[in-house]
């Protein structure tokens, strides 16, 4: 494909230098790109290139002793992914028609629609390795981006070529992610008919992986929390209608649940056991009732206790007082 992000090294590091024993080695290398090494006082750089029919892979490694900001010039529309590997430091892209940053952070990656215009990267001091690929976005067609949430804001600015940079939300990357650039940049081949599937293949190998690392991270968290929440909610509500009368089995029968993942729910969201949320609702509306002046067998009838006594001895063991003690030193205060 036509080369649509230009990175405008030479603007600051000046014109390549040879490669020398000794020098400058990138961490992730690709054997058949084309590869330019630079060095002066703003620190050392190295970029490798390779362009395929289906998508473009841009690798530049740097050793900077200060900040440095790169420009990069976008030509075309496209949809792009970085990835930056760093020591907990953060880049930033600037569009400087829209003077808006996007952050990357270190061991994190990103999807943009970069429509045309002019770019910054501001890249504090640091040693990074950060990995661009980017595709046209008409791979995605027929609605086979439908399982890609993340990316299909930038599928639709694409389509619509539109004027205004967009992003996806950042997701993390770790060893497989690594070890999958790896095999793809091992086998692009300047020449050999298999390069353009391969890189294809290796496109969407990063896709798929990026949902699942975001579905790990922000997705598959939410479900949970949406999860214990709708248990808490469901407890709540059954002690109002049952009192202390029901099994938490029954709830997590409800929710489609284990017991174990429904212990694991609500200590993780609640600090406390199914059964202490349970107990804690029932003394929460034993409580209104006797400061509403609610006779102590109803409030028993009421909260599924099978004698009167039995209410009494839960109420004085979890509060250190009986009932009537309980309104004496409360019902002024409630009123």
């Amino acid at each position: 494909m036509k080369t649509a992000l230009h990175i405008d090294i030479a603007q600051l590091f000046g014109e390549p230098v040879s490669f020398q024993t000794g020098a400058f080695r990138p961490r992730l290398s690709m054997p058949n790109a084309d590869f330019q090494l630079y060095e002066n006082q703003h620190g050392q750089a190295c970029l490798q290139q390779f362009d395929g029919l289906l998508g473009f892979i841009n690798l530049l490694e740097l050793h900077i002793p200060s900040d440095i900001v790169i420009s990069l010039q976008v030509k075309h529309p496209d949809i792009h992914s970085f990835y930056v590997m760093a020591n907990n430091t953060t880049i930033q892209l600037e569009d400087l028609s829209q003077q808006v940053s996007y952050p990357i952070s270190s061991g994190r990656g990103r999807y943009f629609y970069l429509s045309t215009g002019d770019y910054r990267l501001h890249i504090p001091a640091g040693r990074y390795t950060i990995v661009n690929f980017y595709f046209r976005g008409s791979i995605f067609r027929d609605g086979n981006e439908r399982p890609f949430r993340f990316l299909q804001p930038l599928i639709a600015a694409y389509r619509q070529k539109d004027p205004n940079t967009c992003c996806s939300i950042d997701f993390r990357i770790g060893t497989i992610t690594i070890f999958l650039m790896k095999a793809i940049m091992a086998k692009i081949k300047k020449g050999d008919l298999d390069t353009e599937v391969n890189i294809l293949w290796g496109i969407k190998k990063l896709i798929n992986l990026s949902k699942e690392k975001i579905f790990e991270e922000y997705e598959k968290i939410s479900e949970s929390q949406l999860k214990a929440k709708e248990a808490h909610a469901i407890i709540k509500q059954t002690v109002a209608e049952n009192g202390q009368d029901f099994k938490l089995d029954d709830i997590a029968w409800q929710l489609g649940i284990s017991m174990d993942y429904l212990h694991q729910l609500i200590h993780s969201y609640y600090g406390l056991s199914p059964q202490e949320l349970k107990i804690d609702f029932v003394l929460e509306l034993a409580k209104q009732y006797i400061l509403d002046g609610m006779h102590t067998d109803t409030i028993a009838y009421e909260l599924g206790y099978a004698s009167p006594s039995s209410f009494a001895r839960f109420f004085k063991k979890k509060t250190g007082t009986t009932a009537t003690e309980f309104f004496r030193l409360n019902s002024q205060d409630y009123i």
